[in-house]
C-alpha cells in the first residue's frame, strides 16, 4: 500500500500545520547535529584567537662569562611560535585583562630568570621559574586549551635550557675525559718512576746494609787508626825534640864551617908558605950539607947558617900559625841519635802513607761518598783529617830525604874530620920538626967550629931528609888544605842546607805533632761518628726496607689509579658532545606514536556523540508532538494499528537519518572513514531509538516521553560520548552498557574515524528495535482488547 494512501495519512492531512510539523520534527537531528558542530567544527584549528598576555621583568646576566636575556628571548619565541595570540604587555594590563575576559593566560617572566639560570651547574642551584596564570571562570574549554599550551610552552622553555647546559655539560665531560686519560697517562708514569723509585730504594737498601757493614768495619779500623795516630804523635814529640837537637848542631856545624870556610884560605896561604919554606929549606939544607961538604971554611958559610936559623924560625912560626888556625877548628860531634831519627821517620812516612791509602780506599767507596754527602760536618773534619795525614805523609817524606841528606854530609864531614886530625897531626909533627931542627940548628951553629963534619952529617943525614920529608909533608899539607878549602865551601853549604833543613824538620815536626796533636783529638769524634754512621747505617737499612713495602704499595695504589683513570676516560670517550648529542640529551625520548584512525578536527571527532544525541532529541520531539494513539478507524489487531501509525513514522525516523548525515558531509565538510556505513548506522540508531522512545509512549503515554527525557540526560554521560567512561563515575560506568546510545556513539566511531567492524553495535541496536516494535505491538493489541483507542473527529 501507498503511505500517503493510509487512514493515518488521511487523518494527517484533515490536521492544519501537522505536515509541516512532521518535516520540522525531521529536521531536529540535522539542527542539533549540523548546526551545534559547525560552530565547533576546527575549535582547536582557531586557538590562534584565544588572547594570551606575556610580561617580560627579566634582567639580562651573564651566564658562562656571556651576557644573556633569555627573557626577551623567550618572549620572541612565544610570540614567534606558539600558536596563541600572544602579545607582550605590562605587568597591570595583563591583570586586569585577565580579571576581564579580555586574556585567557598570563605569563610572566619574573626579573631573576636569566640569572637563576645560571645557577642551575653551580653548588646551590636555583630553577628559573616563569608564572602562568588563568580565568577557568571565563572559559573552562579555553583554560583547557591554554593549560596545554602552557605545558608546550614550559617543556620548550626546559628544552631551551636543557639545551644550553647540555651542550656546556658536555664541553666539560670531554674535558674531564681528557683530564682522566692525562691523569691516567701520569698515573702510569708515576707508577714507573715508583717502579724506578723501589729499585732505587732496593739497591738503596743493599748500599745502606753495605754501608752498615762498612762502617762497623770503618769504627774497628778507626779505633786501630786511632791507636797509630797516638803512636804517631808519640814519634812525632820524639821527632820534634831529635829535630831541635839535630837543628842545633846543625847550627854549630854552619857556624864552625863558616869559620874553617873563613880561615882556610890563609891555612892553605899557610901551608902553601910552609911548603914553599919547607922546599927552600931543603934546598938550602943540601945547599949547606953540599957548602959543608964542600967548604966547611967557606966565608959565606956564617951567612948561609944564619939564614938557616932565619929559615927555620920562619918555617916554626909558620907551623905555629897552621897549628893555631887547625886548632880554632871545632871538633864536629855527629849526633848518635841521627839513626833513629832516620828510622823512627822512615816508619813513620811508611805509617801515614798506609794512613793515606786506607783513607782513599774509604774516599773511593760509593756508599760512603754517599754518607759524607749526606753528612757534611762528618765530610769536613773527614776532609781535614785527609789532608792532615796526607801533608803529615808529605813532611815525614821530606824529612826522611833531608835526614838521608844530613847523614851524608855527616859522612862526608866525618871523613873531613879525620883528615883535618891528620892534617893537624903532620902539623903538629912539622913543627915539632922545624923546632928541632931550629934547636938542632942553633946548637950546630953554636958547636959549628967544633963539629960542622958532625953538623954536615947531620945535615945530609938527618936534617935534609927531614926537611924533604917536610916539604914533602907540606906539600901533602898543601894539597890537603886545598880539599879542605874546597871542601869547606862544600862543608858550609852543606851545613847551611844542613841547618835549613834541619829548621824545616823542626818546623814540620811541629806542624806534624800539631797536626798529630789535633788528629788525635779529633779522632774521638771521629770514632763518634763513625758509630754515629753505623748506627744511622742501620735506620737507614730499617727505613729503607719500610720505604719499599710503602713503595709497594703506592705502586700498586698508583696502578690503581691509572687502571680506573683509564677507564673513566674509555667511558667518558665514549660520550660524544657534537650537536646530535645535544639535541640527543634535550630530547632523550622520542615517541613513536602510531594511531589505528585519524580524527581530522574536533567537529568530526564529537560527530558521533553530536548525531547520536540528536537522532534521540528527535525521537523525543516525534513522540511528544505526533499522537501515535489516536486512530481514524478501529484497527484489526495491534500489528495493524502499529502499521498504520509506522506510515507516518518510518518516514519521519528515515527522513531524521538520511537528512542529519548528509548536511553534515554537504555543509560541516564530514569526511567519514566508510561514507556508506555510517548512513546505515544512522538508519539503523534512527530505527533503535525511534522504536524504543515508541514503546514508552504507547505504554505510558506522556509520562514515557519524559522517561526517555530521563533516558536522554543519563545517556550523555554514560554513552561515552565527550569524555572516557573511565573518567566518569561509578553509576554512569555501570550503566554505561545499558544504554542505547553506548553502541550507536562507538558505531559512528567505528565508520566515521576507525574504520573498523559495527557488527555487534548494530545487532544491539536491532535487538533494542525490534524487541522494542514487538512490544510496542503488544501494547498495541492490550489496549485494543480493552478498548482504550483515542478515536478522531
Amino acid at each position: 500500500m501507498k503511505f500517503w494512501k493510509s487512514a493515518e495519512w488521511q487523518r494527517i492531512g484533515k490536521l492544519r500545520g501537522l505536515k509541516l510539523l512532521l518535516i520540522g520534527i525531521t529536521l531536529i537531528p540535522s539542527i542539533y547535529a549540523v548546526i551545534f558542530l559547525s560552530s565547533l567544527w576546527d575549535a582547536y584549528g582557531n586557538v590562534s584567537n584565544l588572547p594570551v598576555a606575556v610580561v617580560n621583568q627579566d634582567k639580562a646576566a651573564k651566564i658562562n662569562g656571556k651576557a644573556q636575556h633569555l627573557g626577551s628571548d623567550l618572549s620572541d619565541k612565544l610570540i614567534k611560535d606558539q600558536p596563541l595570540k600572544i602579545s607582550e604587555v605590562s605587568y597591570k594590563k595583563a591583570q586586569d585583562g585577565l580579571k576581564q575576559g579580555k586574556y585567557y593566560m598570563t605569563i610572566t617572566i619574573p626579573s631573576d630568570f636569566t640569572s637563576n639560570a645560571g645557577t642551575l651547574l653551580s653548588g646551590k642551584p636555583n630553577a628559573s621559574k616563569i608564572t602562568i596564570a588563568h580565568n577557568a571562570g571565563q572559559s573552562f574549554i579555553a583554560e583547557k586549551m591554554t593549560s596545554s599550551a602552557a605545558a608546550k610552552i614550559q617543556t620548550s622553555v626546559t628544552k631551551s635550557l636543557q639545551k644550553v647546559y647540555n651542550e656546556t655539560i658536555l664541553s666539560a665531560t670531554k674535558s674531564s675525559q681528557k683530564g682522566l686519560q692525562a691523569g691516567a697517562d701520569g698515573a702510569n708514569q708515576l707508577n714507573s718512576g715508583l717502579g724506578q723509585l723501589a729499585d732505587g730504594t732496593k739497591k738503596l737498601n743493599d748500599g745502606a746494609s753495605s754501608l752498615s757493614s762498612g762502617s762497623s768495619t770503618l769504627a774497628g779500623g778507626l779505633n786501630q787508626y786511632t791507636n797509630g795516630v797516638s803512636q804517631a804523635n808519640n814519634g812525632s814529640n820524639q821527632l820534634t825534640s831529635g829535630a831541635n837537637s839535630t837543628a842545633n848542631g846543625a847550627n854549630q856545624l854552619v857556624s864552625g864551617t863558616s869559620q874553617l870556610a873563613k880561615n882556610a884560605p890563609q891555612l892553605e896561604a899557610g901551608s902553601q908558605q910552609l911548603a914553599s919554606g919547607a922546599q927552600e929549606l931543603s934546598k938550602k939544607l943540601q945547599e949547606v950539607s953540599q957548602g959543608i961538604t964542600d967548604g966547611q971554611n967557606n966565608e959565606k958559610t956564617v951567612a948561609q947558617l944564619k939564614s938557616l936559623d932565619d929559615g927555620l924560625t920562619s918555617v916554626t912560626d909558620g907551623l905555629s900559625q897552621i897549628e893555631v888556625l887547625l886548632n880554632k877548628i871545632p871538633n864536629i860531634n855527629v849526633p848518635d841519635s841521627n839513626s833513629a831519627m832516620t828510622s823512627a821517620a822512615v816508619d813513620l812516612g811508611s805509617g801515614l802513607t798506609g794512613a793515606g791509602v786506607d783513607i782513599g780506599k774509604m774516599v773511593n767507596n760509593s756508599d760512603f761518598k754517599a754518607f759524607l754527602a749526606d753528612h757534611p760536618d762528618v765530610k769536613a773534619e773527614f776532609e781535614n783529617l785527609q789532608a792532615n795525614v796526607n801533608n803529615s805523609a808529605t813532611a815525614a817524606g821530606t824529612l826522611e830525604t833531608q835526614l838521608n841528606i844530613l847523614k851524608e854530609q855527616l859522612n862526608s864531614l866525618q871523613s873531613l874530620q879525620g883528615n883535618l886530625t891528620k892534617l893537624k897531626q903532620a902539623v903538629q909533627n912539622l913543627e915539632q920538626g922545624s923546632s928541632a931542627a931550629r934547636v938542632g940548628n942553633r946548637v950546630a951553629i953554636g958547636q959549628l967550629n967544633s963539629s960542622l963534619t958532625r953538623v954536615s952529617n947531620l945535615l945530609s943525614q938527618q936534617f935534609v931528609p927531614a926537611a924533604n920529608q917536610l916539604a914533602s909533608g907540606a906539600a901533602t899539607l898543601n894539597a890537603g888544605q886545598k880539599q879542605v878549602t874546597a871542601a869547606s865551601s862544600q862543608l858550609n853549604n852543606g851545613a847551611n842546607q844542613l841547618a835549613g833543613g834541619n829548621s824545616q824538620l823542626a818546623t814540620g815536626a811541629s806542624q806534624l805533632n800539631n797536626g798529630l796533636g789535633q788528629l788525635n783529638n779529633k779522632s774521638g769524634a771521629l770514632n763518634n761518628g763513625a758509630s754515629q754512621l753505623n748506627s744511622g747505617a742501620q735506620q737507614l737499612t730499617t727505613g729503607t726496607s719500610q720505604a719499599m713495602s710503602a713503595l709497594g704499595q703506592a705502586q700498586n695504589g698508583a696502578q690503581t689509579l691509572a687502571s680506573k683513570m683509564a677507564d673513566g676516560a674509555v667511558k667518558l670517550e665514549a660520550i660524544h658532545g657534537n650537536k646530535n648529542n645535544v639535541n640527543a640529551l634535550t630530547n632523550p625520548v622520542k615517541s613513536a606514536q602510531t594511531n589505528l584512525s585519524t580524527v581530522q578536527n574536533n567537529g568530526t571527532g564529537m560527530a558521533p556523540y553530536m548525531m547520536s544525541v540528536g537522532l534521540f532529541v528527535g525521537m523525543i520531539t516525534l513522540s511528544t508532538i505526533y499522537d501515535f494513539m489516536t486512530v481514524a478507524k478501529k484497527p484489526r489487531n495491534g500489528i495493524a494499528w502499529w502499521a498504520d501509525k509506522q506510515t507516518v513514522n518510518f518516514p519521519v525516523w528515515i527522513g531524521q537519518a538520511l537528512v542529519m548525515t548528509t548536511l553534515l558531509v554537504l555543509i560541516d565538510g564530514l569526511n567519514a572513514a566508510r561514507p556508506v556505513m555510517v548512513f546505515v548506522v544512522a538508519l539503523v540508531a534512527a530505527f533503535s531509538f525511534n522504536q524504543l522512545v515508541l514503546f514508552f509512549n504507547v505504554l505510558f503515554g506522556k509520562l514515557g516521553s519524559g522517561i526517555m527525557l530521563v533516558l536522554m540526560v543519563l545517556q550523555l554521560s554514560a554513552s561515552a560520548g565527550s569524555y572516557p567512561i573511565e573518567l566518569s563515575n561509578e553509576f554512569f560506568r555501570t550503566i554505561h552498557p545499558l544504554v542505547p546510545m553506548t553502541y550507536s556513539v562507538h558505531a559512528f566511531r567505528e565508520t566515521i574515524s576507525i574504520g573498523g567492524s559495527v557488527a555487534n553495535d548494530l545487532t544491539i541496536l536491532l535487538v533494542i528495535g525490534l524487541v522494542s516494535m514487538v512490544l510496542t505491538w503488544g501494547v498495541y493489541n492490550w489496549k485494543l482488547r480493552h478498548n482504550q483507542m483515542i478515536w478522531s473527529a
